[in-house]
């Protein structure tokens, strides 16, 4: 019973954790980017790749804010896993990186005719993007935390890169549902909220899902040691 109450403890933690830092991490990103497209406008070709670029290397803020917000909670639970916070960084940079392609991509493409309106897209499909990019980008983000994982759980820690996936997929789609509320605001102040409000949900429901799976994780890597 005794250890049932500290994984919850354990899992709430981890929850508030990544909530507070994507607020932080991604809410950073954001205002720098805000302040960037004002100043540069719509970027295509290779004034793209820089823009990405810049993007990327701000993935390494991101990364930093949740790996020290994740291995504080680790470490408030006596659970150290060397790397942790370096392999965040890591993880973040190449999941922008894998992120970013797509837009960049697409701005060397020239339109068929130039003049026609931009193509309308449906708010369900902007959704279902955003679930497939964090289908992909949170098993590349998770990646090299798996790596650090398996070297104290290596039976089991490879269920860590599915539960970031699956976490990913349900939490991308708040973070897009924010920046739409964010574009179609009447004032900044809502806007401001909608973005800050939409991290924070995203990072929990994040946090919630691949959460519960280091519960198990933790819990079965502990039996294993006890069997010993």
């Amino acid at each position: 019973m005794l250890r049932k109450v500290e994984d919850i403890k354990f899992w709430y933690q981890w929850l508030l954790a990544n909530a507070v830092a994507e607020l932080i991490g991604l809410g950073s990103i954001a205002a720098l980017g805000y302040g960037i497209f004002n100043f540069v406008g719509d970027p295509n070709g290779l004034a793209s790749i820089a823009l990405a670029t810049i993007f990327v290397c701000l993935g390494a803020l991101e990364g930093y804010v949740v790996g020290l917000a994740q291995y504080q909670v680790m470490k408030r639970h006596h659970v150290v896993i060397n790397g942790w916070i370096h392999a965040t960084i890591v993880g973040a940079i190449v999941a922008w990186a894998v992120g970013m392609a797509p837009s960049t991509i697409m701005s060397f493409i020239e339109p068929v005719a130039p003049d026609a309106p931009p193509i309308e897209i449906a708010q369900w499909q902007r959704l279902a993007f955003a679930s497939a990019l964090g289908l992909v980008a949170g098993p590349v983000l998770a990646f090299f935390q798996w790596r650090r994982l398996r070297v104290h759980y290596p039976k089991n820690a490879l269920w860590w890169l599915p539960a970031n996936a699956v976490a990913w997929a349900f939490g991308m789609p708040v973070v897009f549902m924010g920046v739409h509320l964010a574009a179609t605001s009447t004032s900044a102040m809502s806007a401001v909220a909608s973005v800050g409000v939409s991290l924070l949900v995203a990072g929990a429901v994040v946090g919630a899902v691949h959460g519960s799976v280091l519960v198990c994780l933790l819990g079965q890597g502990r039996n294993s040691a006890s069997s010993v």
